[in-house]
């Protein structure tokens, strides 16, 4: 018999976290109490030497990595993001 996994649910997530690198090149995380913060944080960097590398929810209490998707349509570009993403 299969054995199913449990679907993570993102509207279950207590925390966010945002891995990133600054103008000096160091790895940087930052905690956020909501992805909406999360991405007005991220939205006021761009601006600056920025690059957001990793984005983790907390769904009880383990952090799962998570993509932004910047369309609801996924065509293999995408897919192949989404793989090279996941594997770096």
């Amino acid at each position: 018999m299969p054995k199913f996994k449990k679907r993570i649910n993102i509207d279950n997530a207590t925390a966010f976290k945002l891995e990133y690198n600054d103008a000096s090149g160091e790895l940087k995380e930052k905690e956020f109490t909501s992805y909406k913060l999360m991405e007005q944080f991220h939205s006021r960097q761009e601006a600056f030497l920025y690059l957001d590398l990793r984005r983790f929810a907390k769904v009880e209490d383990k952090w799962y990595r998570f993509l932004k998707l910047r369309s609801p349509f996924v065509f293999q570009e995408e897919l192949d993001f989404i793989n090279k993403s996941f594997t770096e």
